[in-house]
């Protein structure tokens, strides 16, 4: 039995970062009454995953997003917390998307480590691989997916809510939202979209919502056994992240051999390499890693993400910004300024700093030891003006 306890737990997570959007403060203002009402259809069985909803976003590409409403939230992580350590047990260290302690990062610090590693200091022949899965998301196999996370719970699981869990995640992975769903955007949106990456253009049972915590996790899973595979190769090193696989390989003739065995265990689970992204290369060529150019012993972030930076200096100028927007300006601002201060731009931190301070200067002070901006003391309420 799901208890009341626990899902209290999970609310408690599921509103983090979501607490002023419009359908977490609907389900506040009754919380205690929802959770009973949501502890008691999960206990009878008669939860069902609706009020889902779609929209599109262009940054940093056009991408197709779904949502739902903060019931189905709630257990999304109710899985998330109560899987989350069979998850870090069984996940090959070689995968690092929606993880904890790994992330973006993580994944590029790894990757730079094992071509320094395999290249013996860069003075050693290797290649460097990118392949790219082909509709990742769009192409799942729901049934495939959805047994992954079932046997998980049934071999590895030790909860009194063992049968709970299972009935929640046949629920939310089967939501198949894009037949059950409110879109509150402009549908030309979709125009952006190709039809083979939109669920709207696929049959039931095909495609994982991207934006559904039950799918971020179970699509981190998918292709594991083939991961774990890729790493058992002692010549090469294997990164993962999502549908981006990369590898460093002294010997390139064997690690192209082993390509068309690749291709078959990924048809197995009805995925496919996009051809026109294969990527081979000597390391001195240097590689486009999750938006970041390695080249020997240096990382640059791309010239997508520097404009992206400066453009959100632009997106801020302008706005009235009291309360909860000076730290959404100050964490926005700064993210950035950790990110080039992660790699080699320090000519692009520098400009950013200084246009940031010229553009909110009543506003912003320099923290010089850490390069970054801080708020500044003794302003309760800010004008519109810089």
């Amino acid at each position: 039995m799901v208890t009341l306890e626990d899902l209290t737990k999970s609310y408690y997570k599921a509103r983090a970062n979501k607490r002023r959007s419009r359908d977490s403060v609907i389900f506040e203002i009754d919380y205690e009454s929802e959770l009973v009402r949501l502890m008691e259809d999960i206990n009878s069985r008669t939860f069902v995953a609706d009020g889902n909803y779609a929209f599109v976003v262009f940054s940093p590409k056009p991408r197709e997003i779904f949502a739902t409403r903060m019931r189905n939230r709630i257990v999304h992580h109710y899985l998330d917390w109560k899987m989350r350590p069979i998850y870090e047990m069984v996940l090959s260290d070689r995968s690092f998307n929606n993880r904890e302690g790994m992330g973006l990062h993580k994944a590029i610090d790894t990757f730079r480590n094992d071509i320094k590693e395999m290249t013996e200091g860069y003075t050693k022949d290797a290649w460097l691989v990118h392949l790219d899965l082909k509709g990742y998301f769009p192409n799942a196999d729901v049934e495939i997916a959805l047994r992954q996370q079932l046997d998980l719970i049934d071999r590895y699981y030790e909860g009194a809510d063992k049968d709970d869990m299972k009935y929640m995640m046949e629920s939310c992975m089967r939501a198949d939202p894009a037949r059950h769903c409110n879109i509150y955007v402009p549908l030309d949106r979709w125009d952006a979209i190709p039809d083979s990456k939109s669920l709207f253009h696929k049959p039931t049972g095909t495609g994982g919502a991207i934006g559904f915590l039950c799918w971020q996790n179970a699509m981190g899973l998918y292709i594991n056994e083939v991961v774990k595979w890729l790493a058992s190769h002692d010549f090469m090193r294997v990164m993962v992240f999502v549908d981006d696989i990369y590898m460093v390989t002294k010997n390139k003739d064997i690690t192209l051999a082993i390509m068309p065995e690749l291709r078959r265990r990924l048809a197995e689970l009805k995925v496919s390499l996009n051809e026109r992204k294969f990527y081979c290369q000597h390391y001195s060529k240097g590689i486009m890693c999750l938006g970041t150019m390695l080249k020997f012993d240096r990382a640059y972030v791309n010239n997508t993400t520097s404009k992206r930076a400066f453009k959100s200096l632009s997106d801020w100028k302008g706005k009235v910004l009291h309360g909860l927007d000076r730290q959404r300006l100050l964490c926005s601002l700064n993210t950035y300024c950790g990110i080039f201060k992660k790699r080699n731009n320090r000519k692009e931190l520098l400009s950013f700093i200084g246009s940031g301070l010229k553009m909110f200067r009543k506003k912003l002070v320099l923290n010089g030891k850490k390069n970054c901006f801080n708020l500044k003391k003794g302003r309760k309420t800010w004008s519109n003006s810089p």
